[in-house]
């Protein structure tokens, strides 16, 4: 370490230390580096505390969102301070006041709604001191059972919708044919209610590639690592309808099929009178020759 060569260069220096001690913290404010998740609904308590243990009863403790007039909840003097606090959270929060006396700062929110989601940051002054550390929540809701429709024909397909609602953060959307095999959707919709939970509307075009088997659609939410499935069979029949012009083909094949037995049917008849009329012919000319014989002879 670097010191001043003269004794009025040390001093000056030891002035100036001392004038940096007295601005600067005495303490450290400490708070888990790892996020905290909830599910919406649920209470959680934020943690933080000070390092190394005092007596915080006495000192000026805020939690804040984002900007310093954001302010979740205010503790001075043994005093809970709501003048100035964000309406969202009136009558939600509450510091934790059995570890004030250790050093511990943890403040309690009922309730969660997805507008908790985010980051606080808990700060201490005690005079000419301050600290600071900030703690991440995040929020996670999981919605309801998807619901699947089919909704008509497109683009030689049949149109199936997979929905879903009470989400939160935005849930992803998967399909799946009768292989496993992922599917690409067609178009995608997503909204959100005033509660801040999102709906969502997911499509896609079922060709005749794989018929006859269960599509299924899966919604998750990531951060939870939950997911809602739901599955719907789809029979060949359904496709018949996809593509008109093969429904006339096969209307055509089946009545080629009729004509040509027709056909050979009446051919076979024909065939079988032209015999019979033959035999009839041949009986008759044998009759004659008889007849014709007998009369010679007489």
């Amino acid at each position: 370490m670097w010191l001043p060569a003269s004794p009025g260069g040390l001093l000056s220096y030891l002035v100036t230390l001392h004038v940096l001690r007295l601005g600067s913290a005495d303490f450290r404010v400490v708070a888990p580096e790892k996020y905290i998740r909830v599910s919406m609904g649920q209470d959680v308590v934020l943690p933080c505390h000070l390092s190394p243990s005092m007596d915080a009863r006495s000192l000026d403790i805020k939690w804040i969102r984002h900007r310093v007039s954001e302010i979740v909840h205010r503790y001075r003097n043994g005093e809970d301070l709501y003048g100035d606090q964000m309406e969202e959270y009136v009558g939600r929060t509450e510091l934790v006041r059995d570890g004030l006396s250790r050093g511990s700062l943890d403040l309690r929110i009922s309730g969660l709604r997805p507008s908790d989601d985010g980051q606080y940051v808990c700060t201490v002054r005690d005079g000419a001191s301050y600290g600071e550390a900030t703690v991440d929540v995040e929020v996670s809701a999981t919605g309801s059972v998807s619901h699947l429709s089919l909704e008509g024909y497109e683009d030689g397909g049949i149109r199936v919708v997979c929905q879903s609602a009470g989400w939160y953060p935005q849930p992803e959307v998967l399909w799946k044919d009768p292989n496993g095999r992922r599917l690409p959707s067609v178009s995608q919709r997503h909204s959100s209610d005033e509660r801040g939970l999102f709906d969502v509307e997911d499509v896609i075009v079922v060709t005749d590639g794989n018929r006859d088997g269960n599509w299924s659609c899966v919604v998750r939410n990531s951060r939870l690592n939950q997911e809602q499935e739901t599955s719907l069979h789809i029979s060949a029949p359904f496709f018949h309808n996809a593509r008109p012009w093969m429904v006339g083909v096969g209307v055509l094949l089946m009545l080629s099929v009729v004509f040509l037995g027709l056909g050979a049917y009446l051919w076979r008849r024909k065939v079988l009178q032209s015999r019979e009329l033959g035999k009839q012919h041949a009986a008759l000319m044998k009759k004659r020759d008889v007849a014709v014989a007998g009369a010679a002879m007489g």
